[in-house]
């Protein structure tokens, strides 16, 4: 993986807050309450709140890695744009977590990876551990994944799929994980290697999007697909990097 934050610091200055996001963590200065300084080490999982569903004001709850520890929240882009995704800083802080917990070394150590991929009713914790991601309820090989498609209303979810072709009425995932930094990227990695292909993303909201890739755009980054800043290791992560190129929006600048 290749990220702006292993070189830079990024500063977005608001009237109310000042937002300074590094590659283990950020800074949030508001001008009334103060100052809230994050490590990404102590955050468990983000959820984003009315990112799924709006332009702006994203509500951002950090959840920590203590249970006893109440969730923080903040609130980005609260600045609406209508014409463009209004995502700058939301997506800049969701980028940076990201990469801190998939590590430089994502795409290519998938199987080595141990970390919590995020929270659900039913599955309580889910994790990733070795090739297993496991939840309360479910647990599966990721060697085994077939298919992951995208589902999106208030909430986003990934079901993940072992078989390869539909079964109509009962085509029932193996397993559901909310759509977030770290699982766009981890699970467009995987699909993509074990099949060529990525995620599905071709259903819409029931409202106004007739099918969910702007999750593309708001989740994942080119960069998080390369070997390096000058290679990629092998072919599939071409094919994962080139799909997301395709959307923009990068936060190097392009949105």
């Amino acid at each position: 993986m290749i990220s702006i934050f292993d070189t830079d610091i990024v500063t977005f200055e608001k009237p109310k807050y000042t937002l300074e996001i590094r590659s283990d963590g950020f800074t949030y200065t508001h001008k009334k309450k103060g100052v809230l300084n994050v490590s990404f080490d102590d955050i468990l999982t983000i959820i984003t709140t009315n990112y799924f569903s709006s332009n702006g004001s994203y509500n951002i709850n950090l959840v920590s890695v203590d249970p006893k520890q109440k969730m923080i929240d903040i609130t980005l882009d609260e600045d609406y744009g209508y014409e463009t995704h209004n995502i700058k800083e939301t997506k800049t802080l969701l980028t940076a977590f990201a990469a801190h917990k998939l590590t430089k070394d994502f795409p290519n150590n998938i199987g080595e990876l141990d970390l919590t991929l995020g929270t659900s009713l039913r599955e309580k914790q889910i994790k990733l551990r070795g090739n297993k991601i496991i939840g309360a309820k479910h647990e599966i090989d990721i060697n085994d994944i077939k298919r992951v498609v995208c589902a999106v209303s208030a909430i986003g979810t990934f079901g993940i799929y072992t078989s390869e072709t539909k079964k109509g009425l009962f085509d029932k995932a193996d397993m559901v994980v909310p759509i977030n930094s770290v699982t766009a990227p981890l699970l467009e990695a995987i699909v993509t290697k074990n099949t060529g292909k990525g995620i599905d993303f071709s259903r819409g909201n029931n409202w106004d999007q007739k099918n969910s890739e702007f999750i593309i755009i708001r989740f994942m980054e080119p960069g998080f697909f390369l070997t390096d800043r000058d290679s990629i290791k092998e072919e599939w992560q071409k094919i994962a990097f080139d799909r997301v190129v395709m959307y923009g929006y990068f936060i190097n600048g392009d949105m």
